[in-house]
């Protein structure tokens, strides 16, 4: 497998298995509910921004991204196990800003693991690498909606 061969496509719902596939090979899949098979569904029928690189050995990763029409964000990429450190997650992020940049984003932002808050691995390397600047701030929200919607109702 050399860089040259790796063709990047948007992904299709027959593409679902295979992003599923690398994501868990990562060590990835916590939440069906978010990367299982019915989002990835909702994800390719609400606004496609799930693009795949593939060779004549199938797919070997994928960036998925969002854009509100003022900013762009990268939400996850990852390449197989097997296959990184090959530039394949360089590849995945200049398209991604390329395509997000052809939208009009003057930005393309992304929430990179660090180290520092007991997480296994620190990406902020990969993505200094590819040119994104560290901001002094760090926000991740989760809940839960369903929760949130039920106490509405009380």
């Amino acid at each position: 497998m050399t860089l040259s061969d790796m063709k990047i496509r948007p992904a299709t719902e027959e593409d679902i298995n295979a992003v599923i596939r690398i994501t868990k090979a990562n060590g990835h899949f916590w939440t069906p509910e978010v990367d299982g098979t019915e989002a990835l569904t909702r994800i390719l029928e609400w606004d496609n921004n799930l693009f795949l690189v593939y060779d004549d050995a199938g797919v070997q990763g994928f960036v998925l991204g969002t854009w509100d029409g003022a900013r762009a964000y990268i939400h996850k990429i990852s390449v197989h196990p097997d296959v990184k450190g090959k530039g394949i997650g360089t590849l995945l992020v200049t398209h991604a800003i390329e395509f997000f940049g052809n939208l009009g984003a003057p930005t393309v932002a992304v929430a990179a693991a660090d180290g520092t808050r007991d997480e296994e691995e620190n990406s902020t390397g990969f993505w200094e690498k590819v040119g994104f600047e560290p901001i002094p701030a760090r926000l991740m929200i989760h809940f839960d909606v369903q929760k949130v919607i039920e106490n509405e109702d009380k």
